[in-house]
């Protein structure tokens, strides 16, 4: 029986149809559209109808089996993601299709799209998972000043709460988000499934050996909440010697921010150890994962960075917070912190110091522990578990 085939007899036994809910999935973005996109990729080859909502971004290299439904939104309700039609297409999406029974996945907490698919569903009789994805992390409530503190409160009373809470299952990625999430939705069914990674479709891209430089590695937003900041001051502070770089890869969310981290190098005379490059791509990515020597994401909130895993991939080893939610990434080699300068420094100057052979070792040992509890072979059939197990039988 050929894949297709394979797949078309998958939906009849399984009469599951996944409509995932995001508000994007653009295909240079990373964080929740990545997840999305190699979520539905991975149902589609397991036979799974797939439809995908979203407001943002273009459906790119998506199978074909996977539709997608975009819209866009415009003006004044360009802030809420509330396209044209987005209400009436989500209702449609809401009737069952033949065989096909529907399962509603939201990714995400704060726009339209999320709160008319949660009314939607609850109005139809169908269930729907929540995926929060990190949005209702304690920090993120607490560290963005009250302003926005107020706005997310006031709307996660009047509107968002009031819809999600008829979830018939809240999604936690890690077990720390698990406790965070309890205390919001205390009579909601909570389930872990860890992010994943595709280390197969990563590794096409593998090249030949590139030998690590005396390089650390930062790859993400240039945000406050990715603690670039700790990693600059550690860095300026540390005793390893001047040959060690600092070297920054991704866009600049926050201007404010980018200034702030100039003043630091500007301030430490760092100027010829660090360098922002702005975000890369592709097999430049790759070379830079490659070449590294560690990689530093001392992050105040996350759930499973991907950076993480994908450096893992490629065997290199790195230093992040247990606020990531990695609880087992010492046992692979890495190194957690806490977020905080001290910690970061003794990281840099620990790593730093590795030899050759244990850097490559730890490099290795991550690898593995991503093979076994972070692949999408080891996730994929947790996930087609939780869909089975609340979809409505026909």
């Amino acid at each position: 029986m050929d894949e297709n085939s394979w797949g078309a007899f998958l939906i009849k036994v399984n009469k599951l149809r996944v409509v995932h809910i995001a508000e994007d999935v653009s295909a240079v973005a990373g964080g929740v559209p990545a997840v999305v996109r190699q979520l539905s990729t991975r149902l589609a080859h397991q036979g799974v109808q797939v439809q995908i909502v979203h407001a943002l971004g273009e459906r790119g290299a998506l199978p074909t089996a996977v539709e997608s439904f975009a819209f866009p939104s415009k003006l004044v309700r360009r802030a809420w993601s509330w396209g044209d039609g987005l209400r009436a297409g989500i209702a449609r999406l809401a009737d069952a299709e033949g065989s096909a029974s529907p399962v509603f996945h939201l990714h995400g907490i704060w726009s339209a799209p999320h709160y008319f698919a949660a009314k939607i569903a609850h109005e139809s009789g169908m269930p729907f998972i929540v995926t929060a994805h990190g949005m209702l992390e304690p920090w993120l409530w607490e560290q963005q000043g009250w302003r926005i503190r107020i706005k997310k409160q006031v709307y996660w009373n009047m509107f968002a709460y009031p819809a999600l809470k008829t979830a018939a299952v809240v999604h936690a990625i890690t077990p720390m988000e698990q406790q965070n999430l309890h205390v919001l939705f205390p009579k909601n069914r909570i389930e872990v499934i860890p992010n994943a990674i595709d280390i197969n479709e990563m590794l096409d891209m593998d090249g030949a050996y590139v030998e690590r430089e005396p390089i650390i590695l930062f790859l993400g937003r240039i945000e406050p909440k990715k603690g670039v900041d700790i990693l600059l001051n550690a860095f300026a502070r540390s005793t390893i010697a001047q040959k060690w770089r600092v070297v920054i890869i991704g866009p600049v969310w926050s201007k404010v921010y980018q200034t702030e981290l100039d003043r630091i190098v500007a301030e430490n005379h760092l100027g010829e150890r660090v360098a922002f490059l702005g975000p890369v791509f592709g097999e430049e990515k790759v070379r830079w994962l490659r070449k590294a020597w560690v990689m530093a994401v001392p992050s105040h909130s996350e759930v499973v960075g991907l950076v993480n895993l994908e450096a893992a991939v490629y065997g290199l080893p790195t230093i992040t917070s247990h606020q990531t939610g990695l609880f087992d990434w010492e046992s692979g080699g890495g190194i957690l912190i806490h977020p905080n300068i001290t910690d970061m420094q003794t990281a840099i100057e620990k790593a730093c110091s590795w030899t050759e052979s244990e850097q490559k070792d730890r490099g290795e040992q991550s690898r593995v522990l991503v093979e076994k509890r972070y692949s999408w072979n080891a996730i994929m059939p947790l996930w087609m578990s939780l869909y089975n197990s609340i979809q409505i039988k026909g």
